[in-house]
């Protein structure tokens, strides 16, 4: 039987008899701590010596567990706080009696496949979160989000954690953030990779944990179960943070009202401090005066830089004038709308504010991004439709040229080339040498200009007298059989043709139909390129705009800009996009220069023909290293089908043009696919034979001395042709004998 089915057992009898999630959570978080002293100490025995000190377990053990937690890490995150203290009312004796407490003991005391997990698995905590939210509904799944089966998380560590050992980078040294972290998995296997490959102590372990590993999640429980299993695992609990990591920069989009705020300030200040004169509150007016000179140097500008001292100003006053609203209901309604459209902090202010503060060497992003972000499509609860968060990127704010429409592509065209469309139609026609109608072209005789369809009749003796186009066209059909123009039937002289002709004729000729929407045809894709100097246009190249707001990053040469109506609203191209497709822009935002991502999407992001501008936006980003598909169902135990691939990029500003891409499509990822408990099934493993060829092909050499020389037999000397698994893998890696 396997661990998770131990667990899931466990707790299924657990919940059964305590019925909340709150309350059984810390009984779990006692009883993992407890091991962690036991193993600390230097126990011969650490599971038996645990077993003993169980038998004592009462709501009071329970109790100093927690308070010493609290004790032992100073800088305790907001996240860990709240935990804390929900689990110390959560076992109260009203919601908790002594009866309950006692049954729950015994009944894990007669289990010990389920306490010896603690030393078996190098990620008991994580599977035990993971089976907690199963229960407490922090997951729902129409958000398409979903736990990762720890197989696909260790070839994605052994992958890229294999690159870096080529490129000789010492991975202990790098910083990692998973941005969809759940209950911090990826960063918890990659800290164990590290152990297990370079032979790491205790301390540096833990000095990775606090100093090298970061994590956000947008549910406030699964995030304080990340910052938990941290510090279980080292002490990283002040690298976890609740936000939405969509939300890059926050207040900053709302710039209309920021400028409004800004002219209104010094007026409201005054004001506040004449109308409160509590101690605290005039100390915190007394903050926001002391910067406020900065921050109204932003009044009026049109860019600005996330590293000045203004804009992490901004970020401070903003976070105090809220706080202080929500207390007194200070009666300021442009304060009053920014505070109703705040509900986590951004990723800017955690990164300049938070994060780089205390690790400055992530100023200029992370080494590497590992996750699982929401992935799969079709449902309203997918896709970001926030006009908010998708002018945050440009993949909502540029179009690829081949994806424009032609409805956008004639604004374009007016606006850039400053002509008539009809007559910029006319000017191309005439450079394609088009001076006749020629058949291809299929104009029906509907669609002719008034003169040219009365001559055609005329030509075939169908009369024209008291008729209505429709009727002539109708007549004509019917006469030749046929609804279109053959070859040479007309004269076709542009300069005589009315402009609603030109424009159906210029459709024909110079776009070209794709799921039945008119796309720009090879002709007009040059043209425009050749004007542009770029494949991709933005807001300005097609609309004008009220205002907009240029944000860069000069510590990671990033860059932004997002563009208002008369109201306010952001203008964009796209009013909907993916979760997933949004998310793979964002993690280029996360890593610095030359960083890698490797995430999990489903498939059709890399095949669907209405996807090839994801594409082709990480084409021009980023060289891409490695994909690795998956089977159907290599989800299925979180509760999806969605075929999943994982990718590995890496932010380039110039990306060569030219490169290969590594590809695997294992169909045997170690457990069983097509059953929703996914048991598990160690004698069929494709991912070890990944991990190896993936290995060849950067030059590492493969993983078994017998198979490293050059142009080897692999069928005779390779493992896993003859076990269907490869006993490196299994034994050092996913360690399935255990």
């Amino acid at each position: 039987m396997s661990l998770v089915t131990t667990i899931q057992r466990v707790h299924d009898f657990l919940y059964k008899e305590i019925g909340d999630t709150k309350i059984l959570l810390p009984l779990l978080l006692t009883i993992a701590n407890k091991y962690k002293e036991k193993k600390k100490s230097g126990s011969a025995d650490p599971i038996n010596d645990l077993k003993t000190e169980l038998q004592k377990l009462d709501r009071r053990m329970m109790e100093q567990t927690l308070q010493k937690i609290r004790r032992e890490h100073s800088n305790l995150s907001p996240l860990l706080e709240r935990l804390i203290n929900d689990s110390l009312n959560a076992i109260s004796p009203d919601r908790l009696p002594e009866a309950k407490i006692e049954r729950a003991k015994q009944r894990i005391l007669r289990d010990d496949d389920f306490l010896r997990g603690l030393e078996k698995e190098e990620d008991f905590i994580g599977i035990l979160f993971e089976t907690l939210a199963a229960h407490s509904g922090v997951f729902d799944k129409k958000d398409g989000r979903f736990f990762t089966p720890k197989n696909i998380i260790l070839i994605v560590v052994e992958i890229v954690g294999s690159l870096f050992e080529k490129n000789s980078i010492d991975p202990s040294k790098l910083s990692v953030c998973d941005p969809c972290c759940g209950s911090a998995r990826y960063l918890v296997y990659w800290a164990n990779r590290l152990r297990r490959v370079y032979k790491l102590s205790d301390e540096e372990v833990q000095h990775i944990y606090s100093n090298k590993l970061f994590g956000i999640d947008i549910s406030p429980d699964v995030a304080s179960w990340a910052a938990w299993n941290m510090i279980f695992h080292g002490d990283g609990a002040a690298n976890i943070e609740n936000a939405d990591s969509l939300n890059w920069y926050g207040f900053l989009v709302h710039w209309n009202l920021i400028q409004k705020l800004l002219d209104e300030l010094p007026e409201k200040i005054d004001k506040i401090k004449r109308k409160y004169q509590q101690r605290d509150v005039l100390e915190i007016i007394n903050q926001i005066e002391e910067i406020s000179p900065q921050v109204l140097r932003l009044k009026g500008k049109n860019e600005v830089d996330l590293e000045s001292e203004e804009i992490k100003s901004l970020f401070v006053m903003l976070d105090k004038l809220i706080n202080l609203h929500h207390r007194l209901n200070l009666n300021w309604d442009t304060l009053d709308e920014l505070s109703q459209r705040r509900d986590f902090k951004s990723v800017a202010e955690i990164m300049k504010l938070n994060w780089s503060i205390i690790h400055p060497e992530i100023k200029n992003g992370f080494d590497l991004v590992i996750t699982n972000p929401p992935f799969g499509r079709g449902s309203q609860d997918l896709m970001v439709t926030d006009p908010f968060i998708l002018c945050q990127y440009k993949l909502a704010t540029e179009l690829w040229l081949g994806d424009m429409s032609k409805e956008i592509t004639e604004k374009l065209l007016e606006k850039q080339f400053g002509m008539n469309i009809a007559d910029f139609y006319r000017q191309c026609l005439r450079e394609l040498g088009i001076s006749e109608i020629k058949e291809e072209y299929e104009i029906k005789f509907k669609d002719l200009p008034n003169n040219l369809l009365k001559a055609l009749a005329t030509k075939y003796g169908v009369s024209t007298r008291g008729k209505t186009r429709n009727q002539i066209a109708e007549e004509l059909q019917s006469k030749l059989g046929r609804e279109f123009l053959t070859e040479g039937e007309v004269s076709l002289n542009l300069n005589s043709l009315p402009d609603s002709f030109v424009k159906k004729f210029a459709s024909k000729v110079l776009y070209e139909k794709e799921g039945g929407k008119s796309k720009v045809g090879e002709f007009l894709y040059k043209k425009i390129k050749e004007k542009l100097g770029r494949e991709w246009i933005t807001i300005e190249d097609v609309y004008d705009y009220a205002r907009k707001i240029t944000i860069k990053d000069s510590a990671t040469g990033d860059e932004h800009t997002i563009y208002y109506d008369e109201n306010g609203d952001p203008i964009l191209f796209k009013d909907a996009l993916p979760k997933q497709v949004v998310f793979l822009e964002g993690f280029l935002r996360f890593v610095k220069e030359g960083g890698y991502v490797f995430t999990v999407v489903d498939t059709g992001v890399l095949s669907n023909i209405e996807d090839e501008y994801v594409r082709r936006f990480l084409y021009k980003n980023s060289r891409i290293h490695a994909i690795v598909e998956f089977p159907h169902n290599a989800f299925k135990a979180a509760g999806t089908g969605v075929k999943t691939a994982v990718i590995l990029y890496q932010k380039m500003k110039n990306p060569p043009e030219d490169y290969e891409i590594f590809g695997s499509l294992p169909q045997n990822l170690g457990y069983v696919l097509n059953r929703q408990d996914t048991p598990p099934d160690p004698d069929h493993n494709d991912l070890g034979k990944v991990l190896c060829d993936w290995r060849n092909y950067i030059g590492l050499g493969r993983m078994c001395e017998a198979c490293r020389e050059e142009d080897v037999n692999l069928e005779e000397c390779c493992d896993w042709y003859k076990k269907e698994y490869c006993p490196v893998w299994r034994k050092e890696i996913e360690k399935a004998d255990l």
